[in-house]
């Protein structure tokens, strides 16, 4: 198992970028906005359906919150004169953009699940562009792609 090859030297952590601050913030707003159809599916659509929307949403926020997270950390890590931990080539680093497009493209499914069962189709339209749109940003903060990568 190889190590995933360094950025180049003075190039910014990945986690302290504006993209990462763009993910958080979107993957904050998809899940409030899947929780909202969720709830509203969940009587039109039947319990079950609605109840799994809103777990995918809940994923998605949890999500956020540790993207956000993580970009705080790494913005005050700059400024630390004496950092405790490496701020490159972290185990997670590869892991984070895989697990948002993976929940990105299961909120798309129940997106495009419930706009072709015309359950609020319009709505699931807009939240398939949302899902798609963190999708995108969570590809466009991945890492230099190493030996071990994708």
């Amino acid at each position: 198992m190889g190590r995933t090859r360094m950025p180049p030297l003075g190039a910014p952590p990945m986690y302290s970028t504006p993209a990462t601050l763009l993910l958080a913030l979107l993957a904050l707003l998809t899940a409030l906005w899947h929780f909202t159809l969720g709830a509203v599916d969940y009587t039109g659509a039947g319990r079950y359906a609605g109840l799994a929307l809103m777990l995918l949403a809940g994923l998605m926020l949890v999500y956020g919150v540790l993207t956000l997270i993580r970009y705080v950390e790494a913005q005050d890590a700059l400024t630390d004169t004496h950092p405790r931990t490496p701020m490159y080539n972290t185990p997670h680093q590869g892991r984070v953009p895989r697990i948002g497009v993976g929940l990105a493209a299961l909120l798309g499914l129940a997106d495009l699940a419930f706009a072709v069962a015309a359950q609020v189709p319009f709505w699931h339209v807009a939240g398939l562009l949302l899902a798609g749109l963190v999708a995108r940003q969570a590809l466009r903060i991945r890492p230099e792609r190493g030996e071990d990568e994708f």
